[in-house]
């Protein structure tokens, strides 16, 4: 099976099902970056979260991955769509250039504004529009491979859709 490099935080069902599916357990870890360098290392096998990091976080991570030979991409965009490796958006801009209308739930960590109270049980709302969003926050998830398994991308992408099927990645 493949390892699956994540949170060393909550999980979401997503990624839990995600592990699941690709058969080869979870490598807890914490950091962008220090996730990126198990992928190099062969400690992983892929980098797949539902949860945002802000582009601080994973900047330095996805030019050490690339430079080798890897990908770190958006996870919505892998899933959408078969090859794609679209890339987060690191220019300097007021609004998340990234945005993509309901994708993202609105949360403390990634929203402008303190996002209005629900339910005890009600999830969070969804972002429409780009200003509720803080500029450098990565909402559409990420996707990394290492070099080793480039050659995999479309096994990757298919497992993402599966779990997805079964619990919606959470975007927040």
């Amino acid at each position: 099976g493949r390892r699956l490099v994540c949170s060393n935080g909550r999980l979401s069902e997503f990624v839990i099902a995600l592990g699941e599916r690709l058969g080869g357990g979870l490598v807890r870890a914490g950091g962008a970056g220090n996730k990126a360098l198990l992928l190099l290392e062969g400690e992983a096998s892929c980098y797949i979260q539902d949860r945002g990091v802000s582009r601080w976080d994973s900047c330095a991570a996805q030019a050490v991955l690339e430079a080798h030979g890897g990908c770190f991409a958006k996870l919505a965009a892998v899933a959408a769509e078969p090859g794609s490796r679209a890339s987060y958006t690191y220019l300097a801009s007021a609004t998340n250039a990234d945005f993509e209308p309901g994708l993202a739930a609105l949360t403390p960590y990634n929203a402008r504004a303190p996002p209005p109270p629900g339910g005890a049980d009600a999830p969070p709302p969804l972002a429409t529009s780009a200003e509720q969003l803080k500029p450098y926050s990565n909402t559409c998830g990420l996707f990394a491979l290492p070099p080793s398994e480039m050659a995999n991308l479309e096994e990757y992408r298919q497992a993402v859709r599966e779990a997805a099927a079964r619990h919606p990645p959470a975007y927040d």
